[in-house]
């Protein structure tokens, strides 16, 4: 730090380290815009979970042969998954890809 005027430096000696308002305002935006659409998608997948494991589990007690069961039981399975996915409770392709 410089004594006199108590602004950093960087560490070649350069000009001052140091982001304007602009910049902050720039950053912010963007990673309120971020958190807030991965809340909405978050609430819209979990969603689409609640609807099809009442689905399934309609379809499950609903059903007489055992083919309408496996299918209902499936649909309560992949409403779970679904659930998972939205929870971070499993990883996501995108990581098992990298």
């Amino acid at each position: 730090m410089d004594v006199d005027t108590n602004i950093e430096k960087e560490p070649d000696g350069g000009g001052t380290i140091g982001i304007n308002q602009r910049e902050l305002y720039i950053v912010v935006r963007t990673a309120v815009k971020d958190a807030l659409m991965d809340v909405l998608g978050t609430v819209l997948l979990l969603g689409f979970a609640l609807l099809f494991v009442s689905i399934g589990a309609q379809r499950l007690f609903d059903a007489s042969s055992t083919g309408g069961s496996a299918l209902g039981g499936s649909i309560v399975i992949l409403g779970f998954v679904l659930a998972g996915a939205a929870l971070d409770l499993i990883p996501s392709i995108r990581a098992l890809t990298q």
